[in-house]
């Protein structure tokens, strides 16, 4: 622009220079109009053209120095309010981090009509609202930050399903996730949200049916995992229990992978529902089965607390544990019960003595005052063992309040606590 006024500029110096110089006749121009004309000369003429196109480029660059200038300081006032709400996100971030959630709301929205990232600044203020209780703003924050990135649904949608999560909104949270599974189906993060979703409302045959996509997506680890699959089947077995029948538990078990009946959670949840349904001897069969593979106290335990009639097998199988865990007091109290039932009064009581050496319980002390009470006529040493079971059972209360053992016998009968399956 500048270069074009010079040249312009020196033209009409030179051209009227040269004329004036010259003195010559550059002849008249005559325009005509009606009744109206005008006549001059041409270097006339030519002097105003200059000077007209001279004015209008003049104006032209002051019109284009006052835009530059204009839009100029409207870019350092854009800046500086950006820069202002940068501040603003980063302070709101920090407040958010310290738990100042009323003031990291207020100053996430100071600057968010200026800010570069509205999207992170509406889901970062909709988290300080969730801490607050305050779900109608967060809403409204989730609503904002949708119109600000229209094309980030994932994001927004897994932020609002996390949100509803931890203030307990399965439901809502559950809407929420199907509708991104349906935007994007196998997404790793949605499936691991849709399935801790579907194990906290104990949804458990869809959550069976989402395992498998889960394992693909590699989404968690596998502790997490096997308790996932271990809270889905013993979910599952506690759902057909409640139905009343049993065949429909067996038949669940039957269907289960091989390496999750290998899994003691599973097996003694399972046995504990057939004794719920009054199938013990399929409880024992699968306890004792499993024991002869794996040996797992807590399963030792159960064992020891069914009470079934015991044949040959079982108190053979029982007394081959017997040759590696002969000093566990749950294997020895499960032998001598299975010794009542076939009425080795003898055998019963050698094992019932032997699992209190190891360690006294009060269910031991129980069935073997029992036993030497109705069945072996010892009724001193029976009475004995009732106070040691009950001493244990409620506590030391003094020698003295425990002196008399006939007392703590007829105390003993009416203590329901002391009577065991």
């Amino acid at each position: 622009m500048k270069r074009l006024l010079f040249v312009l500029l020196s033209s009409a110096v030179i051209i009227a220079g040269y004329a004036m110089y010259s003195k010559n006749d550059l002849g008249l121009m005559r325009v005509s109009f009606a009744e109206y004309y005008f006549e001059a000369s041409l270097f006339e003429v030519g002097v105003v053209a200059l000077a007209v196109i001279l004015i209008m480029l003049l104006l032209s660059f002051l019109y284009r120095l006052i835009i530059d200038y204009a839009s100029l300081f409207g870019k350092k006032r854009s800046e500086r309010l950006a820069e202002k709400a940068r501040h603003s996100l980063e302070q709101g971030l920090i407040e958010l981090a310290e738990g100042r959630f009323d003031r990291a709301e207020k100053i996430l929205l100071q600057k968010v009509k200026h800010t570069e990232n509205p999207l992170l600044t509406y889901l970062a203020a909709a988290r300080a609202a969730q801490h607050q209780g305050a779900h109608d703003r967060r809403d409204d924050y989730i609503r904002q930050a949708h119109h600000s990135a229209p094309d980030a649904d994932i994001a927004i949608g897994l932020t609002q399903a996390e949100l509803q999560l931890d203030h307990n909104q399965l439901e809502q949270a559950l809407a929420t996730l199907n509708h991104l599974n349906a935007l994007s189906p196998h997404h790793p993060y949605v499936l691991k949200l849709l399935a801790e979703t579907h194990d906290r409302l104990g949804d458990w045959e869809r959550l069976r049916e989402l395992l498998p996509d889960v394992k693909k997506a590699n989404v968690m680890n596998k502790e997490k995992l096997l308790s996932l699959e271990i809270d889905t089947l013993c979910g599952l077995i506690s759902d057909r229990g409640k139905t009343g029948d049993v065949n429909r538990v067996t038949e669940l078990w039957d269907m289960m992978p091989r390496n999750m009946k290998a899994i003691p959670e599973v097996v003694e949840y399972y046995a504990t529902e057939l004794i719920r349904l009054h199938a013990s001897g399929e409880a024992e069969q699968v306890l004792r089965d499993y024991l002869s593979n794996h040996w797992v106290e807590s399963s030792v335990v159960l064992y020891s607390e069914l009470d079934v009639m015991a044949g040959e097998q079982h108190i053979s199988a029982a007394e081959d544990w017997l040759q590696d865990h002969r000093h566990n007091e749950y294997l020895l109290y499960a032998l001598g019960k299975m010794c009542l039932s076939r009425n080795d009064w003898s055998k019963a009581r050698t094992y019932l003595e032997a699992s209190l050496s190891v360690k006294p319980m009060p269910a031991t002390y129980l069935k073997l005052a029992q036993l030497l009470e109705d069945h072996l006529e010892d009724n001193k040493q029976a009475q004995e063992y009732y106070r040691q079971g009950l001493h244990m059972l409620v506590g030391d209360y003094g020698e003295q309040a425990l002196a008399n053992a006939e007392n703590d016998f007829q105390r003993a009968i009416v203590v329901p606590e002391l009577r065991v399956i």
